[in-house]
């Protein structure tokens, strides 16, 4: 649209030099940007609405809308910085729209009066900033647990702790063991040689999963995934050091020794989250 809007512009103004042109004594200057500006208005009015008619079938209350949001922008002052705090207003309008509709109550009035509190601050801390994204970040997910909790509740659907989980998973397998880190893990084939050291380069498969059962990674579909111990989480370095080559084994891990307190930033993973992982160990290098 922007592109398009400026290629307008300059239409719009090699009209008006043609226009004075014709009026070498200027007696046609007023009369021709009178009538620029509505040509304008109409030109980009017309090619607006046959683009949003051609997106969708926009009705006339949307159309309205629409017109609101133009004239905000067309009532303001022309300044750039003013321009662009709209665009990131629209933005995060849009983002606090979407916790709305997952059933998160938001109050624009504290976020704006926060949002004006770190803007205007004088001083800019990292360390501040990586704090707030940790806390959004563990907040956010506090309240989707409450209301998926509250859905549960209303559905009958009993939720186990971690704990809980566990001690079933134990009980339902004996050879099962836990490690004086927390690890929880169940061996199902040995392999065979030697072990993985805590810096040796692997060859696996595995698949990883919430405590409900779904996936959120898998090296199924991909081929094995190759890699050095020392670059992954805690327990999945642990539980494959349990393994020789060709072992397969179950591992449960606390989330000190798997994603931590933050999660990961897409949120496929949740802040303090225990996992589960499926693990066979078809390689040491």
């Amino acid at each position: 649209m922007k592109k398009f809007l400026l290629g307008i512009t300059a239409l719009g103004l090699a009209a008006s030099f043609t226009a004075c042109d014709k009026c070498a004594d200027k007696s046609c200057e007023t009369s021709a940007a009178d009538s620029l500006s509505s040509v304008y208005g109409a030109y980009v009015g017309t090619m607006v609405n046959t683009e949003l008619t051609n997106y969708k079938q926009i009705t006339r209350e949307e159309k309205e809308a629409f017109l609101r949001g133009m004239q905000i922008v067309f009532g303001t002052d022309n300044n750039e910085n003013t321009l662009t705090g709209m665009q990131v207003a629209t933005q995060m309008s849009k983002e606090l729209d979407q916790m709305q509709e997952q059933g998160i109550k938001i109050d624009r009035v504290a976020v704006m009066n926060n949002f004006k509190a770190a803007f205007l601050s004088d001083s800019i801390e990292t360390s501040a900033m990586n704090r707030n994204s940790t806390e959004f970040r563990e907040l956010y997910q506090r309240a989707m647990d409450q209301i998926n909790a509250a859905k549960d509740a209303e559905n009958g659907v009993e939720k186990v702790t971690d704990e809980e989980f566990i001690e079933t998973f134990k009980a339902e397998n004996p050879e099962a063991k836990t490690t004086d880190t927390g690890l929880t893990y169940l061996i199902e084939v040995e392999g065979e040689g030697d072990k993985p050291a805590a810096d040796a380069n692997v060859v696996v498969n595995y698949t990883g999963k919430h405590l409900d059962g779904s996936v959120f990674d898998s090296s199924e579909g991909r081929g094995p995934a190759s890699f050095n111990l020392q670059g992954v989480v805690p327990g999945f370095r642990e539980g494959l050091m349990l393994i020789g080559k060709g072992g397969k084994a179950t591992l449960i891990m606390p989330a000190d020794l798997a994603y931590g307190a933050t999660g990961t930033p897409d949120g496929s993973i949740r802040p303090n989250e225990t996992l589960i992982f499926e693990v066979e160990l078809l390689d040491i290098k």
